[in-house]
């Protein structure tokens, strides 16, 4: 797949996501199964949830899609954000280990950080700049 392509894709479903965090803390706590410990605020609970499920993705999104001009130009950051995805997995991986089967959406989960992380690792690794037909 061309190395563009791959990085607009990735770019465009962290931005979505992130998206979803800031705008819609509520569905994704449901979606990932969050829910507000009796000590805590739900304001707290919500702002966590809109600073790490959404700012973050979408600031992740953002400089992804900044990339997409010249990935050859942009392999330090499309390298570093492809880790930090796989990273994401392999810390959902080591869940599997440590506390046992995450289930389905655990699973997809997993699926998904691979293919978005290995997708920008190898993008990141493409010799096609700005300039190629």
């Amino acid at each position: 797949m061309n190395p563009r392509v791959t990085v607009a894709t990735v770019g465009a479903i962290t931005v979505l996501l992130g998206l979803g965090g800031v705008l819609q803390p509520q569905w994704v706590m449901g979606l990932i199964g969050y829910a507000v410990a009796p000590s805590a605020s739900e304001t707290f609970v919500r702002g966590e949830v809109r600073a790490v499920y959404g700012g973050l993705m979408l600031v992740a999104g953002t400089l992804t899609l900044l990339c997409v001009t010249d990935p050859r130009a942009n392999r330090g950051r499309l390298l570093m954000l492809g880790l930090l995805w796989l990273g994401a997995c392999g810390g959902r991986v080591f869940g599997v280990f440590a506390d046992g089967n995450p289930g389905v959406f655990g699973w997809l989960s997993v699926v998904l950080e691979l293919a978005l992380g290995g997708a920008l690792v190898l993008a990141s690794q493409s010799g096609e700049t700005a300039t190629s037909p």
